[in-house]
């Protein structure tokens, strides 16, 4: 017989009566005298409303059971960690993103952030290279090398990879529409400096869909981009299976607005698109997911909205597997997550300022499980390509947060909060409604084709501008505590005017000096590969060793494939 029949009252219900009597009684009185300072209590994104307190009674109001939504670290769900032992037996690779010039500058400041401490790199592309474009292309004139490297031909990742390989734990490339020529021409790199590829772990972003979404860098049309990453992810699976050939970067998506739930939802729909592409090239699920299951999460400033997303983030992805897949295996059930400070919380005003956010979110980062690898913005990144001086508090701020501050001593410290778990749980279950909605549309790609993850994240821009505009939400610098004509100097980092030029005349000197007529026959054979749907990666590795240029390659697939429509300017972030 339960309490109910027996009459009697659950602990919850006991708690609900004391909860009652505390707020009549102690917080009703405190309040006459010391009023809340706003109306409303809010999450930052999602908006929800937050309690002044929580209480075992909340768990039982959402159906909350620690077996299925909690767990064991590194079981089922996989809430509290993918990982058995958290990071108590390692720390997370520690990581950050650097491109900028031509590849020889690239290779000398990547020494300089392994001299600090890093054991991850995350190289990333010029506007130039991620559209599809040699350097010496007017419609490129101003952007080569800027926002980050250029990459025109084999020689450019021959000079980039002049680095000590055996201190370099993990490489990440982050190049969505040329992806095809960008791996190519890695491994051809790799082979031309004798390194072997299993000596460390290359991860390729490959994550065109995204692009469609909110970034817009994108060349081809989106059943084409999704083809072309197809055949990298399954290149990749079959010929360096100790690389990862995707990353789905819900880090674009959050400075795009999506609250956490929208981040889940669209992140899990979106990877739903490659597996199932994945799956008709005859793989099985528990073959194919440890290899899509790489993800990059920010997390903003509100600390336990940040927390709790990469809680549900775990327990999202091992739900997906097992009941819309049927995955068995761990390794299919688990997510592999990057985490990093979100770079949309950082200011232009009072920069100096950005190094305590950047602390507070690295903890939220740590404290949510931090995962795989971390990754941390730069202080100055609002104002230029970041300095050395930036580099090395970057660096040096993931070790403070690693060693000095006892966060990873124990597995998920924040789990059993009533309002930790209450909100985890709140997150997961509003993704997994979202994601059904995308489903019944047909999937990512038809929600792009209708523009709804678009429209979506046009509302939360809006609002969440509005919310700034209006002063609901504080920012220091910005709407708050703002310093007029005061300026902190901090060094700033400047690219030589020089280098543009240099750079286009080194691809039109390789023009000159290599065989035409054997770079003629492998772009033909590129062309071929994409109008026969056979996997276009090989042809595209012997089109870079005869020195076939990237913007070549990307035109061979423009001859067949076509532009995607709205592709009328450059795109970028």
């Amino acid at each position: 017989m339960s309490r109910s029949e027996a009459g009697s009252s659950s602990p919850a219900d006991d708690v609900r009566a004391e909860e009652q009597r505390w707020r009549r009684d102690t917080r009703a009185p405190h309040l006459q005298t010391n009023p809340e300072r706003r109306e409303e209590f809010r999450t930052q994104a999602l908006k929800w409303d937050i309690k002044p307190l929580y209480t075992p009674a909340d768990l039982e109001d959402i159906g909350f059971d620690y077996a299925a939504d909690s767990g064991f670290p590194g079981e089922y769900p996989y809430t509290r960690s993918t990982r058995a032992n958290g990071h108590r037996s390692d720390f997370w690779t520690m990581t950050q993103v650097t491109g900028f010039g031509k590849g020889a500058d690239w290779a000398k400041r990547a020494r300089y952030m392994l001299d600090q401490g890093l054991s991850g790199l995350i190289l990333e592309y010029d506007l130039a290279t991620t559209n599809g474009f040699d350097s010496d292309n007017p419609i490129v004139e101003g952007e080569v090398g800027r926002a980050g490297m250029a990459l025109d031909s084999l020689e450019d990742l021959e000079s980039a990879f002049d680095l000590p390989f055996d201190r370099l734990k993990y490489l990440m490339s982050v190049c969505n529409a040329p992806q095809p020529v960008n791996l190519a021409m890695i491994i051809a790199a790799l082979e031309k400096k004798g390194i072997d590829p299993a000596d460390f772990v290359l991860h390729i972003v490959n994550g065109i869909l995204i692009e469609y979404i909110c970034v817009g860098r994108y060349i081809y049309p989106p059943e084409h981009g999704l083809r072309l990453a197809t055949d990298c992810i399954e290149y990749i699976i079959r010929n360096h299976p100790n690389w990862a050939p995707l990353s789905i970067i819900s880090a674009q998506l959050q400075p795009a607005k999506a609250n956490p739930v929208q981040e889940i939802a669209f992140s899990l729909a979106i990877a739903s698109a490659y597996l199932d592409a994945v799956l008709e090239r005859g793989l099985t699920i528990d073959e194919a997911a440890p290899y899509l299951n790489h993800f990059v999460v920010n997390v903003d400033m509100d600390f336990f909205e940040g927390v709790c997303k990469l809680r549900a983030f775990r327990k999202s992805w091992a739900r997906l597997m097992r009941e819309r897949y049927g995955a068995s295996t761990s390794a299919a059930l688990k997510i592999r997550m990057m985490t990093s400070p979100t770079t949309i919380a950082l200011t232009l005003q009072q920069p100096l300022n950005n190094i305590g956010r950047l602390a507070i979110m690295a903890t939220a980062c740590a404290l949510g499980g931090a995962g795989e690898a971390m990754t941390t913005p730069l202080y100055d990144e609002a104002h230029a390509l970041p300095a050395e001086d930036a580099i090395r508090v970057g660096a040096a701020l993931q070790h403070i947060v690693a060693h000095e501050t006892g966060v990873a001593e124990t597995i998920d410290p924040l789990a059993g909060s009533y309002y930790v778990e209450t909100l985890t749980k709140q997150i997961e279950d509003a993704a997994f409604v979202e994601l059904e909605k995308i489903f019944a549309m047909g999937g990512a790609l038809k929600a792009i084709e209708r523009g709804y993850f678009q429209s979506e994240l046009g509302r939360e821009q809006y609002e969440r501008h509005k919310d700034l505009e209006e002063g609901r939400r504080k920012w220091v610098g910005v709407n708050h505590l703002k310093l007029g004509e005061e300026k902190r100097e901090i060094e700033i980092f400047r690219l030589d005017d020089r280098m543009e030029d240099e750079q286009a005349a080194k691809v039109k000197d390789l023009r000159a000096k290599r065989d035409q007529g054997a770079v003629d026959k492998a772009l033909e054979a590129v062309r071929a590969a994409a109008r026969d749907r056979a996997n276009i990666v090989p042809p595209c590795i012997a089109a870079v060793k005869v020195y076939a240029t990237h913007g070549e390659l990307c035109d061979a697939m423009r001859d067949v494939f076509g532009e995607h429509s709205s592709n009328s300017q450059l795109g970028g972030i």
